[in-house]
């Protein structure tokens, strides 16, 4: 990893966007060549869509009980596990 951001450094958290913003700011990357994984609806995959980052949503935990309700909330692709996401790069 060549960019790491801390939520506790930069004094701002998901869901806030600037989080994202920040990341892609650093990283010098555009939205939409951007992929957020992640395995919170509403913390990660509803907030960087609405920066145009693709999203992989990974069903785990207490956020596979999520029940998506609308296109907002939907990822471009979904997954059970991490390593699944192989089968998509």
């Amino acid at each position: 990893m060549d960019l790491v951001i801390a939520s506790a450094e930069e004094g701002v958290s998901k869901p806030d966007r600037c989080i994202f913003e920040i990341a892609l700011e650093r990283s010098g990357c555009k939205p939409e060549n951007a992929v957020m994984i992640g395995d919170r609806i509403d913390n990660d995959i509803v907030p960087a869509k609405q920066l145009g980052m693709k999203t992989i949503w990974i069903k785990q935990g207490f956020g596979s009980l999520w029940t998506v309700m609308d296109e907002s909330e939907k990822a471009d692709i979904e997954v059970n596990n991490l390593s699944d996401i192989l089968n998509y790069l």
